[in-house]
């Protein structure tokens, strides 16, 4: 639902790597432990496998294929950490003579026979679209449909973790970076691939975070793992629409009452590619004031018909409402749960970096965030979100 377009001093895995380098040995423990639990953290290099053979290359080598295969049965549920990693998924595949001698697989239908919760659901795909945003689009449209996707970025494969506006967040099997289009050129990515698990795809999926000491019990305790980790899925409207059938002697044929949809005040989102237009006069339609972007957040103040009024920069526009989606009535977030999904995670830390990264570039009366998320957001609780509030949460979760 929101966007990341560049990379600062606090872009999420980038600065809570940098401050790690810079925290107590307390810290490193943590990412151990991390390393054991989120299989994201995943390299083809790790040395517990990556000198495996698989045909005749290896998994450091080679291993970024069936890596990124193994990331995607965790995330359905086929597999889980504790007794599951590409090593173990390596022996699997030789044990079945899956590979040949450059070290890919002989068959994607090997993978079925390894894993049979799992399936490639797809031949390789070659993007329609030249763009970031197009190729964005393409990727999350299989995501829709429940199934996995890997992209390969120039003869390598990453696993893909979700999308938030153009960006695609990636777990990388030679690379900490999580940017697909900042960490490879867009050129150099022209194919993917879907797959099916055993369960279908939902959302990023939430870090685990390790309870070493008190402090860390403390963060823990009030947090839950849960089955997704941002809400990029659109929140339910809360209007009901009733359809009724009605019939008469002389007409066997159903007709369909007609159905009316409230619109009311309070906040909307663009969830469609489409940008959506704010005019200055919604008889004229002739000055556009602002375009409201796929994860845009705008606050609707008064209702007319379809039309909603909203303020932009101090101007007075309307939006059509037909084109939005209602955020919901404001909820009460835990302070760090930025998306509300009951996990205290990295995932909350990007959200907060976006909004921050948003700020100076999109105009006053649009966000990235809603209103109850931008609160839960505020860490420090001094009213304001600023990088502060980052610092503060990366020093929770490395304690």
């Amino acid at each position: 639902m929101r966007t990341v377009k560049e990379k600062g001093i606090f872009s999420f895995l980038l600065a809570f790597f940098i401050l790690i380098g810079m925290l107590a040995g307390s810290c490193q423990t943590n990412i151990k432990a991390h390393a054991a639990d989120d299989f994201r953290l995943w390299r083809q290099n790790d040395e517990r496998w990556g000198s495996y053979a698989i045909g005749g290359s290896t998994v450091r080598s080679s291993g970024c294929y069936i890596t990124s295969i193994a990331m995607a049965a965790v995330a359905s549920g086929a597999k889980d950490t504790e007794s599951f990693d590409p090593g173990v998924f390596a022996k699997t595949l030789n044990d079945l003579k899956a590979f040949n001698q450059w070290g890919g697989l002989s068959a994607w239908a090997s993978v079925n026979k390894a894993i049979p919760e799992v399936s490639i659901a797809t031949a390789n795909l070659s993007f329609k679209s030249d763009t970031q945003s197009g190729k964005a689009s393409e990727i999350k449209e299989y995501l829709d449909k429940g199934l996995y996707v890997i992209c390969n970025v120039g003869g390598h494969w990453v696993y893909i973790d979700g999308i938030i506006g153009d960006d695609v967040y990636m777990a990388d099997p030679a690379k900490d970076e999580i940017l697909m289009f900042e960490a490879y050129d867009n050129k150099n990515i022209t194919v993917f691939q879907a797959i099916k698990g055993k369960n279908p795809y939902s959302g990023f999926t939430p870090l685990k975070i390790a309870e070493k000491d008190s402090t860390a019990s403390a963060v823990a305790s009030s947090v839950t793992t849960a089955s997704a980790a941002l809400t990029t899925t659109a929140p339910k409207v809360q209007t009901t629409v009733k359809t009724t059938v009605t019939t008469t002697k002389a007409q066997t044929t159903p007709r369909l009452a007609v159905t009316t949809v409230t619109y009311k005040v309070g906040e909307y989102y663009c969830s469609d590619t489409v940008p959506v237009k704010v005019w200055a006069d919604a008889k004229t339609q002739k000055e556009t004031i602002a375009s409201l972007k796929y994860g845009n957040v705008v606050k609707v103040l008064s209702v007319s018909g379809t039309l909603g009024e909203v303020n932009i920069d101090g101007r007075s526009g309307c939006v059509e409402l037909t084109k939005l989606k209602y955020a919901g009535e404001p909820e009460k977030h835990e302070a760090g749960d930025v998306n509300n999904d009951g996990s205290f995670d990295t995932y909350d830390l990007a959200l907060i970096n976006e909004y921050l990264n948003s700020l100076g570039k999109l105009p006053d009366g649009i966000s990235v965030l809603t209103s109850s998320e931008i609160a839960a957001a505020d860490i420090s609780g001094d009213g304001i979100v600023d990088n502060n509030d980052v610092l503060l949460y990366l020093m929770l979760i490395c304690n």
